[in-house]
């Protein structure tokens, strides 16, 4: 995954003022070997079902952007930090996957606007929220960026583009290997 990332050199949108750390790759898609369709970025700690967690997902033209609603988004992040929380670490069915199917439950979302800064521009757009969790999509440079945050996003969310996706990569390095020592 790092070889393809390193020779397609995708500048996907990250959260500029997230506040949690770490901040890593999460996930990347591809077509072949050498095209980039996607790119997860998260900040805070995965694999733990405590404390602040955004996952900012990029995807690039070309690739499959037919994403689902932002309400089965919200309901993926609870059924993974559910997961998390039994260590059922297979349990976890993927955020932005819109796989397997999962049951979305019609009350208890809410939607407001807020203000969100995109490459230095403000807008005003609505996010989706359901108890500590909130999401929300926006497209900017024929991007689609889709991101959902447990216990909120931070107040006015920056997102800009990552010129750089080394410290993420070595972030995501050493979150691994801090696991593979963890099961030794």
């Amino acid at each position: 995954m790092f070889a393809m990332i390193r020779r397609s050199r995708p500048r996907p949108l990250g959260l500029s003022n997230a506040g949690a750390t770490p901040a890593m790759l999460s996930s990347a898609g591809s077509q072949g070997l050498s095209r980039c369709t996607e790119v997860v970025l998260c900040y805070g700690w995965p694999l733990t079902a405590a404390g602040p967690l955004t996952e900012v997902e990029t995807c690039f033209p070309g690739g499959d952007c037919g994403r689902p609603a932002l309400q089965e988004t919200i309901t993926r992040a609870v059924l993974r930090d559910q997961a998390w929380a039994r260590e059922d670490w297979e349990g976890d069915p993927g955020v932005f996957a819109d796989w397997p199917e999962v049951r979305v439950l019609a009350d208890g979302f809410e939607q407001h606007e807020r203000v969100v800064v995109v490459g230095g521009q403000e807008r005003r757009m609505p996010v989706i929220s359901r108890g500590d969790y909130e999401a929300l999509r926006f497209d900017h440079d024929s991007m689609v960026v889709t991101a959902v945050a447990r216990s909120g996003f931070p107040e006015g969310p920056r997102f800009d583009v990552v010129k750089d996706l080394e410290p993420y990569l070595a972030e995501h390095r050493r979150f691994i290997l801090s696991w593979l020592r963890f099961w030794e």
